[in-house]
């Protein structure tokens, strides 16, 4: 079984299970994850935002649009 890797910006960090339901059975092991779009994310990239686990692709303000004062007719 391949290792499960953090998917924020890049990195390749290696994760540790969280929880072992079953040890010997990997298919069980629970990784911690972001609550807003469920993808792994390492103790680097995860922060709380009050009751929740977010990741750092999800507590980035929304990328706006470059505005280049181009107007469409």
């Amino acid at each position: 079984m391949p290792f499960v890797k953090c998917s924020v910006g890049g990195c390749s960090r290696r994760l540790q299970p969280s929880v072992k339901v079953d040890p010997r059975d990997r298919d069980t092991w629970l990784y911690p994850e972001c609550e807003a779009c469920g993808r792994t994310a390492c103790h680097e990239h995860v922060s709380w935002d009050g009751d929740r686990v977010v990741c750092d692709r999800c507590r980035e303000p929304d990328r706006k649009l470059l505005d280049l004062g181009l107007l469409l007719t």
